[in-house]
């Protein structure tokens, strides 16, 4: 099921943070504590969906997003192996779109690490496309125009 987050599912996101965003990451990740205590401070501005088998079973996925204007960025998506391939990461992408388009966004944002072929995959069939490589950040900007998807959501197709 996905439903909102709720504070008991917090050591389950910072559990999938560690094992499926962290190790992909080219930057250095605190692996204690602060890890921790960054994920709640990073989650605390916006929404967060995850995916459970219950209500109060732990979270093997989550995404986090930020409305900001007219645009839905898409900050962190992590489903746990053991979930992958069932169709989870999409089922939250379209429910984060779902979202933004709720709350006036005419398009998606998000970043993909440099290396990540997968998720860079992920995202194209999902309809986001590559803007900008940012050497900086090591990562890829992707971006997708909402209205369409708008105007089909809204006719129920």
């Amino acid at each position: 099921m996905i439903r909102w987050k709720n504070p008991r599912d917090m050591p389950g996101i910072v559990r999938l943070v560690r094992t499926q965003l962290v190790p992909l990451s080219p930057w250095h990740h605190p692996r204690d504590r602060r890890l921790y205590g960054d994920v709640v401070r990073r989650l605390r501005e916006g929404a967060t969906l995850v995916v459970s088998s219950s209500r109060s079973s732990d979270p093997f996925a989550f995404l986090h997003m930020i409305v900001k204007d007219s645009t839905l960025f898409v900050d962190l998506l992590a489903v746990d192996p053991s979930q992958q391939n069932r169709h989870w990461g999409t089922a939250l992408m379209r429910r984060a779109e779902e979202y933004g388009i709720s709350k006036g966004c005419t398009n998606a944002l998000l970043f993909v690490d440099e290396g990540n072929d997968k998720a860079h995959r992920f995202y194209n069939r999902l309809g986001y496309r590559t803007v900008q490589h940012v050497g900086e950040l090591r990562c890829y900007r992707l971006e997708k125009p909402l209205e369409s998807f708008q105007k089909d959501w809204l006719l129920g197709l």
